[in-house]
């Protein structure tokens, strides 16, 4: 899971550095080639990360949680990569970075968070990378269901009982799927007693048949993981079967 910035985090920077920020569903939270001007907290609601293409292709990269940190996209170049679009009512805290080096020497604990955050954000996205080439499409929907719940466990929330923020197309993207190819998938695992699924509600009723088809003990170790904060990630190599 990307690494989150805590309450206790927040505290130290100066409540002049800090604003609220609320958006509703559809709306943008910076575009693609905006201005850097800082990063977000999301305090509550999700998002999307999108980078779409000089044709008009979207492809989504990735789907934030409360807790999670957005923007670290325009750290490097000055400017934001990625569209970030509120996929429900959203509430972001606003932290603006005018100079990185001024933010090192005044607040060198939460910059060491971005930083940890900036390294969580490329190992994420370089295990997805690893899942689109090495998984089928039903492991991919089993994988990401799994991940997703247990990332809302972190966060307070049921992880057994839970609403997919995100449509089907959206998710189909993300897997690298065909929306028809997603609902098979879904549909084979009610099938098989894993999950039921009503629209975007999904509950568990067993996770074992996962756990037979992917690595258990990895999954496992990377919930906890994430509950104790830790920013390490399974290696690819142990990550999933030969």
């Amino acid at each position: 899971m990307i690494s989150e910035i805590s309450s206790k985090e927040l505290s130290t920077l100066s409540s002049s550095y800090i604003s609220r920020k609320s958006l509703h569903e559809g709306q943008y939270l910076y575009r693609r080639e905006d201005a850097f001007h800082g990063v977000y907290s999301l305090r509550f609601g999700a998002v999307k990360s999108e980078l779409v293409f000089r044709d008009g292709v979207p492809q989504v990269t990735h789907f934030s949680v409360p807790g999670e940190v957005l923007g670290l996209d325009g750290l490097s170049s000055g400017h934001y990569q990625l569209d970030v679009v509120c996929l429900s009512s959203v509430e972001v805290c606003s932290i603006p970075i005018a100079d990185p080096k001024v933010m090192i020497e005044s607040y060198p604990e939460f910059m060491g968070e971005l930083a940890s955050s900036l390294s969580e954000l490329l190992n994420v996205s370089y295990a997805h990378n690893y899942d689109l080439m090495n998984l089928n499409s039903l492991e991919r929907v089993a994988d990401f269901l799994i991940n997703y719940s247990n990332r809302l466990s972190t966060v307070g929330f049921d992880r057994d009982s839970f609403v997919l923020p995100m449509s089907r197309p959206d998710l189909a993207n993300y897997l690298g799927l065909t929306v028809e190819t997603l609902s098979r998938s879904l549909s084979h695992l009610e099938k098989i007693n894993v999950i039921k699924a009503k629209n975007r509600e999904i509950k568990f009723i067993s996770r074992a048949p996962i756990f037979e088809m992917l690595n258990s003990i990895t999954l496992r170790e990377r919930h906890e993981l994430s509950k104790s904060g830790s920013h390490s990630y399974p290696p690819f190599k142990e990550k999933r079967k030969p």
